[in-house]
């Protein structure tokens, strides 16, 4: 498996969930809980007290059903370790009493920097797990934490990024409908276990254990629309339930809650289709549009930093420049970014700005996957 894990020595214990937010395994409102021997609860979160001399948390990965990676600042041991199922809404926690839980034992690299947890029963795809573990360095300083992790999923599909709407649509207060990336399966499995992040507002959205069939398009609308009796979720066969102006009887149709919020900045942006298990970038898109006024050398975020991963992932062909990302202008509420050259299962290959151009016609879905090659 090709793999990339967060290693930064001696993070403190916000830097600790950050890092494993990026990397995946904290997702959907779910938190690291750690009990650092050198660590204090205070109204403001968790205090790193002498945070250098006990072991930290530096990454963490899903190897497969049966087995976790977490890597360590420092050399230590594993006092004991157990898996355990959460319930739905349910957060980590070191003092949740757990029903049936899984032994795990773990197996040490080398230098005593990196376990490699192995359960007695693997986890369940589309379910939530804690990894409950104690551990120590030579000075005796301990660490005791709750990983949250999915269940793996080893039927994850390969998929790319077809189409990218930024612009919101609204004709009248009934009709507002949000932005929407579509999503293609290049071959048969399960979504669950990829989220979709838009870098610039750092948003992500995680999607659901849903099966879906080579050659299907899956549009994720970023925002409900201003009706939500029509704004269904199709994780069945079904996918003429939506009835939204922007949803289609030929697409399956997933909606995300954010309120009013548009999370996909019109003018430039970086959108990655992420691995959470592999913690891997499996495409992207970044764009600019010049036409309000930005160019190259007014982007206000640190584009660079967004697009390096993509990039070392072989997800994105060019480089982290911004002389890479796709010229926008001219798409509208009606004109969405299209990918008109999409890569196979058999032939994958990195997405760049010549595979993307702004689709001519008015109607969204108008002839659109005939479009594309």
């Amino acid at each position: 498996m090709d793999r990339k894990k967060f290693k930064k020595p001696e993070l403190d214990a916000g830097e600790i969930v950050k890092r494993l937010m990026l990397a995946g395994i904290v997702v959907a409102g779910a938190l690291l809980c750690i009990c650092h021997a050198s660590c204090q609860l205070t109204s403001q979160g968790i205090q790193a007290l002498d945070a250098e001399e006990g072991p930290q948390i530096t990454g963490a990965c899903v190897l497969s059903a049966s087995s976790i990676e977490v890597d360590f600042s420092k050399e230590v041991s594993v006092q004991s370790a157990s898996v355990s199922r959460l319930s739905a809404g349910e957060r980590a926690s070191i003092d949740m009493a757990a029903e049936n839980p899984i032994a795990a034992r773990a197996a040490m690299s080398r230098d005593g920097r990196v376990a490699v947890y192995v359960f007695e029963k693997g986890t369940e795809l589309g379910e939530r797990y804690q990894l409950l573990c104690e551990i120590k360095d030579a000075r005796g300083n301990s660490l005791t934490f709750a990983l949250p992790f999915d269940g793996f999923n080893e039927r994850l599909p390969k998929c790319a990024l077809v189409e990218v709407q930024p612009k919101k649509r609204e004709s009248s207060k009934t009709t507002v409908e949000s932005s929407y990336v579509t999503i293609k399966a290049l071959e048969d499995g399960n979504l669950f276990g990829l989220d979709l992040h838009c870098a610039k507002k750092d948003k992500t959205f995680v999607l659901p254990k849903v099966e879906v069939k080579a050659g299907e398009e899956i549009t994720l609308h970023l925002s409900k629309a201003a009706n939500e009796d029509d704004c269904v979720d199709e994780l069945g066969e079904n996918v003429a339930l939506a009835k939204t102006w922007r949803s289609s009887n030929a697409r399956r149709d997933l909606f995300f809650d954010l309120g009013t919020s548009i999370p996909i900045n019109e003018s430039d942006d970086a959108i990655f289709l992420r691995d959470r298990n592999a913690n891997k970038v499996v495409d992207a898109l970044t764009y600019f549009k010049t036409g309000t006024g930005k160019d190259l050398g007014k982007i206000s975020w640190n584009y660079s930093e967004a697009m390096q991963k993509a990039v070392s992932d072989k997800a994105w062909e060019a480089d982290a420049s911004l002389e890479s990302a796709m010229p926008a202008d001219g798409y509208t509420p009606s004109k969405p970014l299209v990918r008109t050259k999409i890569p196979s299962a058999q032939n994958p290959r990195p997405s760049s700005k010549y595979d993307w151009e702004v689709y001519p016609e008015k109607s969204v879905y108008a002839n659109v996957s005939a479009k594309r090659k």
